[in-house]
């Protein structure tokens, strides 16, 4: 029997440890949504500057270049396969 509530006991404390860890966990985490909502509202973070329309501009024109890329090589779409 006092191998059993040992045990027990030893559950009971990393259970207690676990959840303090959580908690811990949980607190630091609503501290870091915290600062991050006061730096949004400060206008600091989450700000565009009219680059990231240019960037996305950029990033779908390549992306459309790729892929007509791709499919030209995959489906093998060339003049001289074909005999007129």
């Amino acid at each position: 029997m006092d191998s059993q509530e040992d045990l027990v006991s030893e559950f009971q404390a990393s259970v207690e440890e676990d959840l303090k860890k959580r908690k811990r966990s949980i607190d630091n985490g609503e501290a870091l949504d915290k600062e991050i909502l006061q730096r949004m509202d400060e206008k600091e973070i989450g700000v565009t500057l009219g680059t990231d329309h240019h960037v996305g501009v950029l990033m779908l024109g390549l992306a459309t270049v790729f892929t007509l890329f791709a499919l030209y090589m995959i489906f093998g779409v060339s003049p001289d396969r074909y005999v007129g």
